[in-house]
């Protein structure tokens, strides 16, 4: 290992507690502490790679993505669900996890899902060809379960990225995680949707300092197929979206 990587690893130990080694272990506990302090290691310098990484397209990232070891959900998961749409794109939207058939298919908005989805896209007249789309968090969590603050900040310098590439001039947050994540907030979506918001001051610093995109949080599809109520909400959303874009 080359010497960034050895200080990389010697003071996340120090970080962590450990200044001294002991030796009165028995092999098991050892072994056990051993993997631990591994596995720890290895999520801490997945994240600093990716941070520091300069990348270049956005193939790189996904592949980059797909191999990340830093978020545990990637165990229990079928399938890495993969960024789809147009590169050239002044659109993105992010949705929250995977549902059990996008983990099974690794694909975004698939049958109810995505035909509400693009029912929505059509009724203000964006097309599918039109937009970007990636998950806040590439893989489905065990039963569905919401996310955990650390699953959902681990992804996080990956979506960064992945807007820093693409450039939007706008973007749809899908639900709280995807909000939270990028606008680093801990609110339910009924209190975040219907108003444009911008990156926080000390988000901005990741992208030069006149790239400044809109971004509008809504309710996630899946939310509206289990809430139709909901819909009328999410219609007031989507006439905000027509009405910027219109404006831009």
């Amino acid at each position: 290992m080359d010497q960034k990587t050895i200080l990389n690893i010697l003071n996340f130990y120090r970080d962590i507690g450990i200044d001294i080694i002991i030796n009165q272990f028995q092999n098991e506990d050892k072994t056990k502490l051993i993997n631990q302090i591994k596995s720890e290691t290895e999520k801490k310098l997945d994240n600093i790679f990716i941070n520091e990484k300069k990348i270049n397209s956005i193939m790189e990232l996904e592949k980059l993505f797909k191999n990340f070891k830093g978020c545990n959900l990637k165990k229990t998961a079928t399938n890495f669900v993969k960024f789809q749409g147009n590169e050239n794109a002044d659109l993105l939207f992010i949705d929250g996890t995977p549902n059990a058939e996008e983990d099974q298919i690794g694909k975004s908005f698939v049958s109810a899902k995505g035909d509400l989805f693009e029912k929505m896209l059509n009724a203000i007249d964006i097309k599918l060809d039109d937009i970007f789309i990636i998950n806040a968090i590439p893989w489905r969590p065990p039963g569905n379960r919401y996310p955990t603050e650390e699953e959902i900040k681990v992804c996080r310098p990956f979506i960064f990225n992945l807007i820093n590439l693409l450039r939007p001039k706008v973007i749809v947050c899908l639900g709280e995680v995807p909000t939270n994540q990028i606008l680093e907030l801990n609110q339910s979506i009924i209190k975040t949707r219907g108003k444009w918001h911008y990156f926080k001051s000390d988000l901005i610093n990741q992208f030069d300092s006149e790239y400044k995109p809109h971004i509008l949080p809504t309710l996630s599809i899946s939310y509206l197929l289990n809430r139709p109520d909901m819909k009328r909400k999410a219609w007031e959303d989507m006439k905000m979206l027509r009405d910027k874009i219109r404006e831009m």
